[in-house]
């Protein structure tokens, strides 16, 4: 890994952990083991790190996952995404607290972020609907399916499935969950 990514990772993980305004340059360059002249070489300043600490984080949520869907019957689609998602989550948690933190903040640099999150929560939530949509149209799920309201029902479940996983709740609950609503909630939607 060079210095700038050494960089860059541990002041995700800082400002993820403590916030933007308690984390110090100075900080960061002691736990990257790397001077703080090195991080200016990088980053003109603290406000420019952390926009691109805060771009790498968002980088892992524009994954594909229509490969992935390709050839299953939208109610195997459904359990996919539900699965993608949490996936996601246990894989990047330092990005999500990171996420978290910018958007409960109330820091002037949580607008801009906002809408991006915004934005890929939105293009989630429509490809569950469209899923949902498809399925309905298939016969494969109920006609009282209405598919904008279950994929927020969906995206409501994870969001609450990943706090308690960042919260520190027992991983193997949140599992259980989980299958929970990969199984029992997608089966209610089904013919």
């Amino acid at each position: 890994m060079d210095a700038r990514d050494k960089i860059l990772e541990t002041a995700m993980r800082l400002f993820a952990t403590q916030g933007y305004s308690t984390t110090s340059l100075a900080q960061v360059a002691k736990e990257a083991q790397v001077s703080k002249a090195l991080i200016f070489w990088h980053f003109q300043n603290k406000e420019a790190l952390f926009r691109d600490a805060v771009q790498r984080t968002l980088e892992p949520y524009l994954i594909n996952v229509l490969d992935d869907l390709e050839g299953l019957a939208e109610d195997d689609q459904l359990r996919r995404l539900i699965e993608e998602y949490y996936a996601f989550v246990a894989k990047h948690p330092d990005s999500v607290k990171l996420v978290l933190g910018v958007l409960l903040s109330g820091d002037s640099r949580r607008d801009d972020f906002l809408g991006r999150i915004t934005e890929l929560h939105r293009v989630y939530r429509d490809l569950l609907a469209d899923v949902l949509e498809r399925g309905r149209r298939h016969g494969i799920f109920r006609d009282s399916v209405r598919p904008e309201l279950d994929a927020s029902v969906v995206m409501t479940a994870l969001h609450g499935i990943l706090l308690q996983r960042l919260l520190g709740a027992d991983t193997t609950h949140s599992g259980e969950l989980l299958e929970r609503l990969r199984n029992t909630f997608v089966d209610t939607l089904r013919r």
